[in-house]
């Protein structure tokens, strides 16, 4: 996800050095919260349909290409990429998504600062509490770049230090202390993604242990994500990444490498992610299939039946039905 701000190189050193300085202003840190704005530069409008990008796409490629501007062939090719590059987002679902996401987070930090340059908010701004040398604010935003910029072992590391170093001094250490709430349930998205992607990482160098615990840590952020959008959406949409997300470290503690290591996954957690009824069916399916395979055959006859009471024309369960002799 959101790699408009990760095409920016800052080398690992420089979030280090920064971090430990005594004093952390904002100056200090290499500010890449700044992305292009595709759907001008597509020149549509927020809500163009998958086709109106495509014509866009099409009539832009055609007047900015370079063999149709000889006379100006450094600006058309610098325009002609930048089309391409739109395009490439908006047209890819996922994508455009998560570009979506990130474009409207940036937009209510400048209009938290718009409104404050106008006297419309009287409490302090984004900058304005860096500036006042917030320690761990500043550091907070430096967790943010090394996330943004996909260096998930710096990041959790400067994490788990900001957080431990609270808990040595017997002070609660919160997100929402120095972020919106927006933007506090943003940064423990980006937190939650950073200990999946460690959890699962094959080429990591972290014991089977510690990878698990990253899985864990996950999960249980995930989890509180979902909560807080229950109580107060500000995801909307996006929650459905955060569901899948859920789904998918709920299946691993079903399988022959999560289950002995992490902790029993009650299937209330399963329902609680309120999906389709056939998607429910087929992770009870899969859940069924995985206790055949460890010979807990209760278990999977109990699971497989929950999925046929959502989905009795449940498909793919031919196998699992007959080596359980259930009838359907």
């Amino acid at each position: 996800m959101f790699r408009w701000f990760r095409q920016t190189e800052f080398p690992l050193d420089k979030f280090w050095d920064i971090w430990n300085y005594s004093t952390i202003s904002f100056k200090n840190i290499v500010s890449i919260m700044q992305i292009p704005d595709y759907y001008q530069i597509l020149e549509i409008r927020r809500d163009a349909t998958a086709n109106e990008i495509k014509r866009a796409f099409r009539k832009l490629a055609k007047r900015y290409h370079p063999d149709k501007n000889p006379e100006r062939i450094a600006f058309a090719e610098k325009m002609f990429r930048e089309v391409c590059t739109a395009y490439s987002t908006l047209q890819n679902t996922k994508q455009k998504s998560d570009y979506d996401r990130v474009l409207q987070t940036i937009e209510r930090q400048q209009s938290f600062r718009d409104g404050f340059a106008r006297g419309t908010l009287q409490h302090e701004t984004y900058l304005d509490r860096l500036n006042r040398l917030n320690q761990s604010y500043a550091k907070l935003e430096l967790l943010l770049e090394a996330l943004l910029h996909q260096n998930y072992e710096t990041g959790i590391s400067m994490y788990e230090q900001l957080r431990d170093h609270t808990e040595e001094t017997g002070q609660e250490w919160r997100i929402d202390d120095f972020l919106s709430y927006e933007e506090s349930r943003d940064c423990e998205f980006l937190i939650a993604e950073a200990y999946q992607k460690l959890g699962f990482s094959n080429g990591d160098a972290s014991s089977t242990l510690e990878r698990h615990e990253k899985i864990e840590q996950a999960m249980l952020i995930y989890e509180s994500l979902l909560s807080a959008e229950v109580k107060r959406p500000c995801f909307r949409h996006f929650i459905r990444e955060v569901k899948d997300r859920l789904k998918y470290i709920y299946l691993y503690h079903f399988s022959i490498e999560g289950y002995d290591q992490t902790s029993d996954i009650p299937l209330t957690k399963i329902r609680a992610l309120e999906l389709p009824k056939r998607e429910t069916a087929w992770i009870y399916k899969k859940i069924a299939e995985f206790y055949v395979e460890i010979d807990r055959y209760p278990q999977a006859r109990t699971v497989l039946k929950m999925a046929f009471e959502l989905q009795p024309r449940l498909t793919g369960a031919k196998k699992i039905c007959r080596i359980l002799n259930i009838r359907n």
